[in-house]
């Protein structure tokens, strides 16, 4: 049984989610309630990614165990890249945040908007390759 499948979509939602409250919280500046979910809702996002990203190792060892072809392994390593791009750009966010008293700055939220990109076609590829499993 995979488990990756499983628990990656909180890491997604929580991450996308967190990218959308940058945006408000950038275009609303005296509304510091969006800073403050989005600060938690990356923290929160890392620590599912890091789940996600660990039962994806272990379902992929496991498939590999069974026999599984070179094209999956090919797909699962563009996958596993996009997916460690994303959340270094989130862990830079809650960095950057805990460092600058979570002050918003465009930066920020072009960074914020990246990692929402990089989680889209990661999950993309992800369910595309769990079509062909």
């Amino acid at each position: 049984m995979l488990i990756h499948p499983m628990v990656v979509h909180f890491p997604i939602g929580l991450l996308l989610t967190s990218t959308l409250f940058d945006v408000l919280g950038w275009r609303r500046r005296e509304a510091a309630l969006f800073r403050e979910m989005a600060f938690w809702l990356v923290g929160l996002g890392l620590l599912g990614a890091a789940a996600s990203i660990l039962f994806g190792w272990t379902d992929l060892l496991d498939q590999m165990r069974q026999g599984v072809g070179t094209g999956l392994l090919l797909r699962h390593r563009v996958h596993s890249w996009l997916a460690y791009l994303s959340t270094a750009a989130y862990l830079g966010i809650f960095v950057w945040r805990w460092r600058n008293a979570n002050r918003p700055t465009p930066g920020l939220v072009l960074l914020s908007l990246l990692g929402a990109g990089l989680i889209t076609v990661t999950g993309y590829l992800g369910g595309d390759m769990r079509s062909v499993m």
